[in-house]
């Protein structure tokens, strides 16, 4: 359902309510390294834009999205064919590097 397909070139807010919106059904998607990957619930944190829209800024308890109009913190991620989890876990699981985005396929 690509209603559903989160587009991180939108303003923070709007994501933000896509996601609710979407949440529990269909639920809210992005691509990650050419996976589907479900989002929910997301939280619009600031105004700064440290890259492109869709760069994960990952630290030790949080990940970050950038968007159009600044950053959302991710919630719970669920990769295909998983369980979901917290973002975090999500992201050290993959061992995110610096610069790779959502929303790549």
């Amino acid at each position: 359902m690509d209603e559903a397909r989160v587009d991180w070139s939108r303003p923070a807010f709007v994501v933000d309510r896509l996601v609710r919106g979407c949440t529990p059904n269909p639920g809210a998607w992005t691509t990650f390294r050419g996976e589907r990957v479900k989002v929910e619930p997301v939280a619009v944190v600031a105004d700064e834009r440290p890259g492109p829209p869709g760069t994960l800024v990952v630290g030790k308890r949080d990940v970050h999205v950038v968007t159009g109009s600044g950053l959302v913190r991710l919630g719970v991620v669920q990769g295909h064919g998983k369980k979901p989890m917290p973002a975090a876990d999500w992201a050290r699981g993959l061992r995110i590097v610096p610069g790779e985005q959502l929303g790549d396929a």
